[in-house]
């Protein structure tokens, strides 16, 4: 009995033995692990998980949105527009504001005391004279604050254009009369002379109270000027 039973007890011992040595060992070693995507898949992470390659696409091959939001187009819009920009293109100057211009720089020329000569006379009272009507009184007015007492002279083509508006003869008569005596006294001899000038009048007064109206002031004395320089300003 003993040889027979303790050979049944090796073959159960055997198979106890084989059988743990299967549990204990685990899954086949053949088994195909499964993929990483298709787990990825299955666990319900979806294409979150999904690997992503260097590249900026996902395993699958597609290409990687997050990947491509991060480069910019180039904007062609500033290139062309600066294409389509025409060159700017000096405009002609008007014909007004440059003569407004020219007797504002006659002005100007004339601020420091120099000699005044009749051509002189003549090309500031012309310069005048092409200043548009509505650009006139400031032009005028400007011109009177600026120009020194030595220079008043400058004045007297402009005084004694009788074809301006009274206004103007009138603001150059009472910007004289402020000036001082040695240079007024010509200019009013000159409105002296001349009885249709709008200012004679006033000159005439002047003359009478100061008692110089007398011999040699052309009209009040029955005489003609002498001067052809002075009788030119007064035909001007």
């Amino acid at each position: 009995m003993k040889p027979k039973f303790l050979a049944a007890a090796a073959a159960a011992s055997a198979a106890i033995a084989v059988a743990l040595f299967f549990f204990l060992r685990g899954p086949s070693a053949g088994t195909i692990p499964e993929n990483d995507e298709e787990t990825a898949v299955e666990s319900g992470d979806g294409e979150e998980n999904a690997p992503r390659s260097r590249k900026g696409r996902t395993a699958s091959g597609e290409e990687d949105e997050d990947a491509s939001d991060g480069e910019e187009e180039p904007d062609d819009s500033a290139s062309d527009d600066a294409g389509d920009e025409e060159p700017e293109q000096n405009e002609p100057e008007d014909p007004e504001e440059k003569a407004v211009d020219e007797f504002d720089a006659a002005t100007d020329s004339w601020m420091e005391s120099k000699t005044v000569t009749m051509d002189d006379v003549y090309k500031f009272a012309a310069s005048f004279k092409k200043v548009p009507q509505s650009r006139k009184e400031e032009c005028l007015q400007r011109a009177l604050n600026l120009i020194p007492d030595d220079n008043v002279m400058l004045l007297a083509g402009i005084l004694m254009d009788k074809s301006l508006p009274t206004e103007f003869l009138e603001a150059v008569f009472n910007d004289v009369l402020n000036r001082s005596e040695d240079v007024k006294k010509p200019i009013l001899d000159l409105i002296y002379k001349d009885k249709s000038h709008h200012c004679w009048a006033d000159v005439a007064w002047i003359k009478d109270v100061t008692g110089s109206g007398e011999a040699g002031d052309g009209n009040a004395a029955g005489e003609e000027p002498a001067d052809e320089e002075e009788q030119a300003v007064e035909e001007q």
